[in-house]
């Protein structure tokens, strides 16, 4: 039924379920370690997904090159990016990482630049100096943090963009192979999740593998409408242009922060430079993409 709306529709649907699923997450991880809540969120989106395939009609074949970019895209984004975000949410809060996450579109046109040949253009220009300026914003908040984090946590969720910058065009290709967006997404999370669980015993060994049942529940109920999230936006992806339903999506940055402010709290401290950082880099962010 979803499927009758229109692809940008859609993508705003998924821009809400992903702002009140980051928010969830976020609270729970001020109680669970980043490698936990990833591990967790990847389980949730993979059985979510797998239930809905396995209720619908299937599909007649499964190309391995289809099977593999899910696997690919899994890989980069839901585990490898994911786990960085996590990681930077749990310490300069989740707000901030969701601004400096817009420098996705500014790693994507670099690449196509570099790659592709596409020359760059006067929006890019802008757009550029528009994210670089927000981030600058964002990062300025740092010596005024009575936590007095490193300048290099605020890398993380750059690097989180960077990583996740060609997942949506591999994910589109995919598609083109194995049209179902859940079929796509329960592979991508369960080699996520495999991969999630593999580096647990790593990633917790100083405070050993153990978790709250409050955060817990919280955390999987961020799971479940990350997976709401994750299944609208491959829908979206599906039937629509990159272009389009990446740029909608990200109008998520600023229900993130008005969440956070209502709900976070001390968790999450909002002052005006994390506000007007959202909104330029979502305005440098919409630049890029509006100027392919």
């Amino acid at each position: 039924m979803i499927e009758s709306l229109h692809p940008n529709t859609i993508a705003l649907i998924a821009a809400f379920f992903t702002a009140v699923s980051q928010t969830l997450i976020g609270k729970a991880i001020g109680q669970l370690s980043p490698g936990m809540a990833a591990l967790i969120a990847n389980l949730m989106i993979a059985l979510v997904a797998t239930l809905l395939y396995a209720a619908g009609d299937g599909m007649d074949a499964w190309p391995p090159m289809g099977i593999f970019l899910f696997a690919v895209s899994g890989v980069t984004a839901n585990f490898a990016a994911r786990y960085l975000m996590y990681s930077a949410i749990s310490i300069i809060g989740l707000s901030r990482t969701q601004v400096l996450f817009q420098f996705s579109p500014l790693w994507s046109s670099i690449v196509a630049i570099i790659f592709l040949g596409e020359r760059p253009t006067l929006a890019i220009g802008l757009g550029t100096l528009f994210i670089v300026s927000g981030a600058i914003l964002i990062v300025g908040d740092r010596k005024r943090d009575s936590k007095n984090i490193r300048l290099f946590y605020y890398l993380l969720p750059i690097l989180a963009a960077l990583i996740m910058a060609a997942a949506p065009s591999i994910r589109k290709f995919a598609f083109t192979l194995i049209p179902s967006a859940t079929f796509g997404l329960m592979v991508a999370c369960i080699v996520a999740s495999s991969l999630q669980a593999a580096i647990l015993p790593y990633t917790e060994r100083k405070t050993g593998i153990h978790a709250e049942m409050r955060p817990l529940l919280i955390a999987v109920a961020g799971g479940l409408l990350n997976a709401a999230a994750a299944l609208t936006f491959w829908t979206s992806l599906k039937l629509g242009e990159v272009t389009q339903v990446v740029p909608v999506r990200r109008l998520s940055v600023l229900l993130v922060v008005l969440f956070s402010w209502l709900f976070l709290g001390k968790q999450d401290r909002i002052t005006w430079r994390v506000v007007a950082g959202a909104a330029i880099t979502l305005l440098g962010g919409g630049a890029i993409v509006w100027s392919g």
